[in-house]
């Protein structure tokens, strides 16, 4: 059965009462159900015995600001408990936090990379369990209500990351190499075609995951990244600029215009795509994207008028193909 009374109806308090955050839990123990409930009277807790009535629950419109869930129950486990609340796009970037007496070292990892944002072990403390929620509550709202932020994201000609104009460090430069393929081929891939279209040759599970998890570290709290259900996954808070998609959104829009839009265009080319590195995908990416640099420059050069101003294209474009 599942229980969906709240501890402030039981107090007589309103229901649904906007100064309280909702908070769900998630466990099959009844025991465990009371005591974070007695621990966050904060906040307006709902329980679940399973994690298909706590779905059932976010489908029908239940909307928690945290979700709190064990790891191992019947018919379904935490783990894909937080991948089904992931691909519900309102639930997206709720806090998921697991309360588990699983305490090895793979299940940790496993919940980290599907993007929690805390993994505490049974028995807690009270003091453990509240500080993680009001911490992770904190956060969300702050992110939820701060002005929108523009992460850049530089590959062309050079190498950089900036959130609102500061600049973000990176442990490793192939952290922005796995930004970047994500950023280019959707916010999840398996991790098969990750291996294959990033490495020219094997490359041990491990390494896979260290590097997503400097990706996490890099972007903070502006983003998740982690491994779930066999897949590379990414989200980003704020909005995006990639150098590479404003360049071919250029491009395109020269395709359709005249000499000042294929000039824009040819502007928008910072250089060479991921200079130094190498693998499947970079290689492949990067030929696309100087035959299109070409292709602009040869235009230029075409439909600039006759004489000093045709000259200059036709040298721009000559001494890039000497270049290349």
């Amino acid at each position: 059965m599942v229980r969906m009374e709240s501890a402030a109806a039981r107090n007589g308090e309103v229901e649904g009462d906007a100064a309280k955050a909702l908070v769900a839990v998630v466990d099959d123990d009844v025991a465990v159900r009371t005591l974070v409930e007695r621990v966050l009277t904060a906040y307006e807790v709902r329980t679940f015995d399973r994690p298909q009535a706590a779905l059932r629950a976010f489908t029908a419109g239940l909307r928690p600001q945290l979700i709190v869930s064990d790891v191992q129950m019947p018919g379904m486990s935490g783990f894909e408990l937080h991948a089904e609340v992931r691909r519900m796009a309102p639930l997206r970037g709720v806090p998921f936090v697991y309360l588990t007496a699983m305490d090895d070292h793979e299940s940790l990892r496993r919940g980290m990379g599907q993007g929690a944002d805390d993994y505490l072990t049974k028995p807690f403390t009270p003091s453990e369990l509240r500080e993680a929620v009001a911490v992770r509550l904190a956060r969300h709202a702050a992110l939820a209500s701060g002005a929108p932020t523009r992460l850049d994201v530089t590959t062309l000609g050079g190498l950089a990351l900036a959130l609102g104009g500061e600049r973000l460090n990176w442990e490793a430069r192939k952290v922005v190499m796995l930004l970047a393929y994500l950023l280019d081929r959707g916010e999840s891939v398996h991790v098969d075609a990750v291996r294959r279209d990033l490495w020219a040759g094997p490359v041990a599970d491990n390494h896979l995951h260290v590097l997503v998890s400097r990706l996490r570290k890099t972007l903070g709290e502006h983003g998740r990244a982690g491994v779930a259900d066999d897949c590379v996954w990414l989200e980003i808070t704020p909005e995006v600029r990639w150098d590479v998609a404003a360049f071919e959104a250029a491009a395109d829009r020269a395709d359709e215009g005249g000499p000042v839009e294929i000039e824009a265009a040819i502007s928008a080319y910072g250089g060479e795509l991921l200079s130094g590195f190498d693998g499947p995908w970079v290689e492949a990416r990067r030929s696309e994207l100087e035959a299109r640099y070409v292709d602009l420059l040869e235009d230029a050069a075409e439909r600039a008028p006759e004489g000093p101003e045709r000259q200059r294209a036709r040298a721009r474009f000559e001494a890039f193909l000497d270049l290349v």
